[in-house]
Formats: structure tokens, C-alpha cells, sequence
């Protein structure tokens, strides 16, 4: 019985980088969707922001099975699902008060988070550009080190 490619992808563990990302975006703007077994990430930006969303789906590789289009003013993509957004669900969930506010254990993710998780979190909330392309190779080995 043939394999579904979605269903490699799921058992690809995420490498440190990758999980930054995850980390970052997910204080930033991304969310998580779908339920308990199905759970993606939702990337969302500017639509002038795809540069950085493509990135961010160069960074997440093989998690990604669709490259980020551009619709109307957004960019957007949606990785495939995956378990460890269901390990993650718990620290980023949605907040029953306030359904279009999303809660965070702050605690416990910022336990985790490297310099490269905090320059997509403040790339994401538009603190700072993250431009990899200007990177000093000192900062390059700095950001893209757990």
C-alpha cells in the first residue's frame, strides 16, 4: 500500500532551527490549527513580507508541502500536520475569554528559546528585520546555533 508523502513528513523530527522558527512564529503571528492528531502550523504575513515568509518556509523544509502564495494582501502557508504541534498545543492554545487572542505559557517557551527563536519573535511583531542574507558569519553561527 503506497505511502502518502504528507505522512513522511510527519515522522520527520524537527531539527533545533526549525523548532526556533516554530517557537518565534508562534509567539509572533503563526498559530496552530486543526485538532488533536491533524494539528499545522499557520503562517501568516503582509503580503510585502514574502521574503521573510519564504524564510521562514525554506527553515521548515520538508514540514511545508506547499510553497507560500501571496492572496490579496496576505502571504500564507500551512505546514502538514505534525505531533510535535500537538506537544506543542499546550503552551500556545487559544484563550476560551478571548477567542481571537491567543495564551501562551510564557514560562516554559521562553525556557526554550534560543537567539533565533527570539529574532523571529521580533521579526514577527515587527521589532526588528531578520535579513540572514546580512548575517556576519559570527552572527550566522550565533542565530542558527541551539
Amino acid at each position: 500500500m503506497p505511502t502518502h508523502p504528507d505522512d513522511v513528513r510527519r515522522r520527520i523530527p524537527l531539527d533545533e532551527i526549525q523548532l526556533q522558527v516554530v517557537f518565534g512564529s508562534l509567539l509572533g503571528d503563526a498559530m496552530l490549527v486543526g485538532d488533536a492528531g491533524a494539528r499545522r502550523l499557520r503562517v501568516v504575513h503582509a503580503a510585502d513580507r514574502l521574503p521573510y515568509a519564504t524564510w521562514k518556509y525554506e527553515r521548515l523544509g520538508a514540514l511545508v508541502a506547499v510553497a507560500p502564495r501571496v492572496t490579496g494582501a496576505v502571504v500564507t502557508f500551512e505546514t502538514v500536520a505534525h505531533p510535535v504541534f500537538d506537544d506543542l498545543a499546550h503552551l500556545f492554545y487559544r484563550d476560551r475569554t478571548r477567542p481571537r487572542m491567543k495564551a501562551v505559557r510564557r514560562d516554559a517557551v521562553l525556557a526554550r528559546l534560543t537567539p533565533l527563536g527570539l529574532a523571529v519573535w521580533m521579526s514577527d511583531v515587527g521589532r526588528l528585520q531578520l535579513r540572514a542574507d546580512s548575517f556576519i558569519p559570527a552572527q550566522e553561527a550565533l542565530a542558527l546555533t541551539a
